[in-house]
């Protein structure tokens, strides 16, 4: 697996299973943090509808800011 940084401009976010997930709240945004090994899903739906499965490594965190999604992952 090759993560590598990630900032997508979003519309809507879902989390798969969302059980492999915290969500706290920080500074910089809503922050949530992956919990199943090896990696958990995330959906990121685009603004030109289009969605996108992605892996987030466990233990990394997932930054949301305003319509900006920050993390390190990969495609799924």
């Amino acid at each position: 697996m090759v993560y590598s940084y990630q900032i997508v401009k979003f519309q809507a976010i879902s989390l798969v299973q969302g059980t492999h997930w915290s969500q706290s709240v920080g500074e910089k945004g809503v922050l949530y943090k992956s919990l199943k090994d090896p990696s958990s899903k995330l959906i990121v739906q685009l603004s030109n509808g289009s969605k996108k499965l992605y892996r987030v490594p466990k233990d990394r965190t997932v930054v949301v800011t305003n319509d900006t999604v920050h993390f390190l992952g990969e495609l799924a």
